[in-house]
């Protein structure tokens, strides 16, 4: 590989001194491996000792994979020096800065060069102003390493997962209330005995009919602990499988070393074990209450009418879709954006008189959701006098 030039940087006798700063990574893959401040502190004390340089900054970024540069104290940096802030950057290692070789090489070899800046690896030996030819393949030679360990390593991380997943050990971050880890074997479940007892009350209220709402109250005026109980958490409680025993994992997943975000895995895909943990309800039990849920939600949606907007409306300031809840007394849905919280709502009738103004027809004219997705992309609501329509292929009113 041809020598680099050096004439972007400045010598150390004509630049007393650099405006330095740290830059560390602590992988999520790893993250019982050390700790960032481990790297911080050896970085510091390597440029203590040398009075060329001062340090103005540090920038960590901690839990966050090497194997792409969307990592936000990086890009501060970054950011700080195209603003000509920094002189000098130091890491520990160069498995710290990147685990990606193919952008390692682009930064190193081009942009750091480009703009001047001294990047320094201590324990590589890395210095890009007295950098010789044949250390360039040396610094590829181990970024291309340092990218494979990170594949090989994420790869073996979820296949030993995958089989204590399989044999029924438990390896999630959090213990379902209820739940807790066994002593003497942190990836066992064992019930906890004050908790599980609301679980099974829970179940039993449900399964005998009663409200969630009720069962809320009654929850929250016994609870002395702070744990306060709503609607959700008990949907959610009443929904999990672990209560009867099954325990259920590899719900998500995710290429750690591509830092990508979790992805939902197909039920038929997750591992299901049946009596892998002590039920805290019979089988009989959750599927009583199971029954009792599916009831109370087909009462709920009994009568009310097909929405033949859904899908279509979206508030006009923020772009959310709303769906548009149905109100029994008014006989009509309601379309309100939570997120804007600033007057974004309108009623269904609202919305179709604003099509019948738009295409000139009779308010009388039965509108069906056929209609609309044939004909719109979207309906945008800023108010009720408002409301805006997106023809497909076409602009808005």
């Amino acid at each position: 590989m041809a020598r680099k030039s050096r004439k972007h940087f400045p010598d150390d006798k004509d630049c007393v001194v650099y405006r330095t700063v740290i830059y560390a990574r602590l992988s999520r893959e790893n993250p019982e491996q050390e700790k960032i401040e481990t790297q911080i502190d050896e970085i510091r004390n390597y440029i203590l000792k040398k009075p060329m340089f001062r340090l103005v900054n540090i920038y960590a970024d901690n839990g966050y994979s090497g194997m792409n540069f969307n990592r936000p104290a990086f890009q501060q940096m970054m950011e700080d020096l195209r603003n000509r802030k920094i002189d000098c950057i130091v890491v520990r290692d160069l498995s710290r800065f990147a685990r990606e070789h193919i952008g390692a090489e682009d930064y190193l070899n081009n942009i750091f060069p480009f703009l001047g800046v001294r990047f320094i690896s201590i324990r590589d030996d890395y210095d890009n102003i007295r950098i010789e030819p044949q250390e360039y393949f040396i610094a590829s030679f181990k970024n291309f390493a340092h990218s494979y360990m990170a594949q090989e390593t994420s790869r073996k991380v979820s296949t030993i997962k995958q089989q204590m997943q399989e044999q029924g050990k438990f390896i999630g971050s959090k213990v379902s209330y209820g739940y807790m880890r066994d002593p003497s074997d942190k990836h066992k479940l064992i019930p906890e005995p004050e908790q599980a007892a609301v679980v099974h009350e829970i179940f039993s209220r449900v399964a005998n009919g009663e409200n969630i709402r009720e069962i809320c109250n009654i929850l929250n005026e016994k609870e002395a602990s702070g744990y306060v109980w709503s609607d959700s958490r008990i949907y959610a409680i009443l929904k999990k499988e672990i209560y009867k025993g099954t325990l259920v994992q590899r719900q998500t997943v995710t290429a750690m070393y591509r830092n990508e975000p979790m992805q939902r895995v197909p039920k038929e895909q997750q591992i299901r074990l049946e009596n892998a943990v002590p039920a805290i309800v019979s089988h009989e039990l959750w599927q009583k209450a199971q029954n009792a849920l599916a009831e109370r939600v087909q009462k709920k949606h009994e009568g009310i009418p097909e929405n033949p907007y859904s899908g279509l409306v979206f508030c006009n300031q923020c772009g959310k879709k709303l769906s548009g809840g149905f109100r029994r007394d008014l006989q009509d849905f309601n379309f309100n954006c939570d997120k804007c919280r600033n007057g974004v709502f309108a009623k269904g009738s609202h919305i179709k008189q604003a099509l019948a103004d738009y295409l000139k027809i009779s308010d009388t004219t039965e509108i069906t959701k056929f209609f609309l997705s044939e004909k719109f992309e979207k309906i945008l609501i800023t108010n009720k006098k408002q409301i805006d329509f997106i023809e497909k292929g076409g602009d808005s009113e």
